[in-house]
């Protein structure tokens, strides 16, 4: 796997997380960037592919009507 920048940084993070990455190491913070990163990736596909489900359901539709509306002139 090529190596990926972080999408932040662990200093940053700890920032973001005040009180509570206090408590955190940097390795901590490290997965918990990681980790949200993966779910944020997971997401996008996931919506992608429901906008794809979406879309695919609209153009069935459309081209029933269209069908049924040439059936319906003959």
């Amino acid at each position: 796997m090529a190596f990926k920048p972080p999408i932040i940084s662990v200093e940053e993070a700890r920032e973001l997380l005040g009180n509570d990455g206090n408590n955190m190491s940097d390795e901590q913070i490290a997965e918990l960037i990681e980790t949200l990163d993966l779910i944020a990736v997971q997401a996008l596909k996931d919506a992608r592919e429901q906008r794809m489900k979406q879309d695919a359901m609209a153009m069935a539709n459309l081209t029933y009507d269209i069908y049924r509306d040439k059936k319906s002139k003959n």
